[in-house]
Formats: C-alpha cells, structure tokens, sequence
C-alpha cells in the first residue's frame, strides 16, 4: 500500500528591480546592505552576518518596537550573480527549518528575482512569512532605486526631484481594482503596513504604483478619490517647512512610515496635491 507524501507549504514571489544581477547579488550578500533593507515593514534597526559560501553561516537581528527577531542558516548553494540557497530558522523555534532559493535573472534593464521559500511548518508560518517577504522586498526595490545604478554609491543616485510612486486614493477599494484590473490589465498584491493595509498595483512584474483605502480613516471623510503623486526630496523637514513659507498649504505635516521612508503631503499655491518623501535610506 503506498504512503502519501507529505508536502509542506511553500511559496514563491517574483519581483523586477530596476539594477543589474550583479547588484542585488550585492544587496542580499554584502552585510552592510542586508542590514540597509532587510525585515519586513516596522522593523528600526538589523544587525547582519553573512559568511557567503556553500557552507557558511549567517545571522540577522532584526529590532523592531519592543521586540527583537533572530534568524539564521545555512548556504548550501552559492552561484554569484545568479543563485543563493540557504536555511531558514528562527531562534526561537530552532526546529522549524525552512529554505529559501533566491534566483536572479537579468530583465532587459534590471533583473526578475524570482523568490521561493519551502518547507514550512504549517500554513500559518507561511502566511505569516509571506507577509514580511512582501514588506521587506517593497523595501529591497527602495533601497536597489537609491543605490542603483552606481553600484551602492549613495551620493551619486539619490533621486532628489523625482517622480517616484503614483498612489490611488479610494473610498470603494473593491470597485477601483475592479476597474483598473478590467481596464489596463493590472493585478494588485496586498501588503501589511503598521495599522492598515496597503496594495500594490502591479503590470506584469512591475510595481507601478499602489492603493490606498481612505474609507477606515476619518481624517479622510468626504475626500473624494484621486491620484497622488509621489516626489522624492533629500530633507522633507526643511523642504515643507520652507514650501509653507512659500504659499503651500498643509495637506499632513511630515510622517515616518517604517522602511519606507518621510512623507509629507502639500497643497501647492494653485491648489494641486502632492506628495513629498525621503525615501529611506536617503
């Protein structure tokens, strides 16, 4: 009589990024830069150890308010530029082992990463995981945008004066992705931000913007829906505040959103809207 096989949860997120292979090899294998974007949305601080060969050990502590996460592995495989295989455990339940497989794939101008993590304990410890990947990569694409394409260099690619992110506004989330979805073809993936959940609206592998729900916050009563552009700034403090000087009118005094960056909002002196941020890191 043939026993059925276990198998054990799994899952799998892709993800285009505006750099080279060679650079987000970097990003995931260079300590310095783990500890610049990795753990999911909330997290203050990461401390990292990356000892990068088949065989080697790694650690990361990643701080969030209140707590600490430890997490720790083992490569067993390491193709530079191209793959990385590697353990997954958490100090806490040491017994519970997973493995991630991080395969990167040169896109036209940048690179798809396409990402697997297996073995799972259970549904629940995927779902759980599945969660903080979608942050932490939301952060990765942040941090590759910053640094890229100088290679890590931070003076040369800060994004000062940029349009960078386009947001949709809505009271009825349900018929705006229904429309946008019919429309043009997007898909949307949901992600947990601290106090809420945020979309991100998706063309192919691309994230090309993101949704956000104005209906559960009152600051937002009778706010019709709207579009909202996003521009990078290297000092929103000092950029709002003089913007004020200059005619602006408040639209939300600047804000942290973990892992993202500042964000301040603005009515120009014609009345139009416009988001303001310093990415993080910056």
């Amino acid at each position: 009589m043939a026993t059925a096989t276990l198998v054990k949860p799994s899952l799998t997120i892709k993800r285009k990024y505006p750099a080279s292979p060679a650079r987000v090899y970097k990003a995931w294998t260079d300590p310095k830069e783990l500890a610049k974007w990795m753990g999911p949305l909330g997290t203050t601080a990461v401390e990292a150890e990356a000892d990068v060969r088949v065989g080697g050990r790694y650690h990361i502590r990643m701080i969030v308010p209140g707590d600490e996460h430890n997490v720790s592995g083992v490569y067993r495989e390491v193709v530079p530029n191209e793959k990385l295989v590697f353990t997954w455990a958490w100090r806490s339940t040491p017994e519970r082992e997973s493995l991630v497989t991080v395969h990167l794939k040169p896109d036209g101008n940048g690179t798809l990463m396409t990402f697997t993590h297996e073995q799972f304990f259970d549904e629940k410890a995927r779902d759980d995981h599945e969660k903080g990947w979608l942050g932490t990569f939301t952060k990765l694409g942040t941090y590759l945008g910053l640094t890229s394409p100088q290679e890590g260099s931070m003076t040369d690619a800060k994004p000062h004066g940029k349009f960078i992110w386009n947001e949709l506004n809505t009271h009825n989330l349900d018929v705006a992705k229904k429309f946008l979805s019919t429309a043009l073809g997007w898909s949307f993936e949901k992600m947990e931000i601290p106090g809420s959940t945020y979309w991100i609206i998706k063309n192919g592998h691309d994230s090309v913007g993101g949704i956000f729900d104005m209906s559960g916050d009152a600051h937002f009563k009778g706010v019709p829906e709207h579009w909202l552009s996003y521009v990078a700034v290297d000092d929103i403090d000092t950029r709002y505040k003089n913007a004020l000087k200059n005619g602006a009118k408040e639209g939300r005094l600047p804000f942290d959103v973990p892992g993202v960056g500042r964000i301040g909002i603005l009515a120009q002196p014609g009345g139009a809207m416009v988001g303001w941020i310093t990415p993080k890191p910056m």
